[in-house]
């Protein structure tokens, strides 16, 4: 699958990363906050809900592309060590390409093996964000997975994923289920529109030990530049119903975003 740089028309300093013929990356190097898609600025929702001042955060990234996630979390909580686990070499050097020097540590390594080298307890921040191609990354969604990220983080640690799905969110729904049985909240963030089964897109999935704030999520939900819908408690019930949690890799159903563009 051919994999290549592309600039921006409109920011300078703007590139695209293209995957086939996907857009799967976008970063603005001299605007950091700039967050094209719409899935990052819900883990921006999330993220901001669960660190609102700006202390550096100890991160890991597990699926890098063109590192927007840890270039907006380098800006907005400075001082940040941050490692970025990017299984693909060519994907890897693209990104220091056009940054040699980032604010983070950017690993050629996949995302089971980056997890188990972290230390128990040491991040306040794990996103997982791993695709390849258009294809989701299931390892990273199995029970054992998600207790092996609960591990790296600390007690009031912060864990963040991306998934592509559409209705009925069969894939979306087994995830829920099995954070649910790792963390002690799990919230879902997704755009109305996609809720309702008119396009297949993006929810992104927070989880924590810790409560996360539902008022504070509600108001960067209804206030922010994407509005969004905050889904907790006896409604996350009822979305994920019966839906069983995956101890393994095989009881992960595929994902409903066949046929869209996946972002990344």
């Amino acid at each position: 699958m051919r994999v290549e740089l592309l600039r921006d028309a409109e920011r300078p300093a703007g590139w695209w990363l293209m995957v086939g013929a996907s857009e799967q990356s976008f970063v603005d190097l001299d605007d950091p906050c700039h967050l094209e898609f719409e899935y990052v600025q819900l883990m921006r929702y999330a993220i901001e809900t669960a660190f609102p001042q700006d202390e550096p955060l100890a991160a890991l990234h597990l699926g890098g592309g063109l590192c927007t996630v840890p270039r907006w979390v380098a800006e907005r909580y400075p001082g940040s060590p941050q490692r970025v686990a990017e299984a693909s070499a060519e994907i890897a050097g693209l990104a220091l390409s056009i940054d040699p020097q980032p604010k983070f540590e950017l690993d050629v390594i996949d995302a089971l093996t980056a997890l188990d080298e972290t230390p128990a307890g040491t991040l306040d921040l794990l996103v997982s964000d791993v695709y390849t191609g258009p294809d989701t990354v299931m390892s990273v969604y199995p029970h054992v997975s998600l207790a092996a990220a609960r591990a790296a983080l600390q007690d009031e640690g912060l864990y963040v994923c991306n998934i592509s799905d559409a209705t009925p969110f069969a894939l979306a729904k087994t995830v829920v289920a099995t954070l649910r049985t790792v963390f002690a909240d799990v919230v879902l963030l997704v755009e109305p529109a996609v809720l309702r089964g008119r396009r297949s897109g993006n929810l992104v999935l927070a989880a924590s030990d810790l409560a996360l704030d539902r008022s504070d999520l509600a108001r960067f939900a209804a206030g922010g530049v994407l509005r969004a819908r905050v889904m907790a408690d006896g409604e996350l019930d009822a979305f994920v119903g019966a839906t069983p949690a995956a101890y393994d890799e095989s009881q992960l159903p595929p994902s409903g975003e066949s046929n869209v563009r996946r972002l990344r």
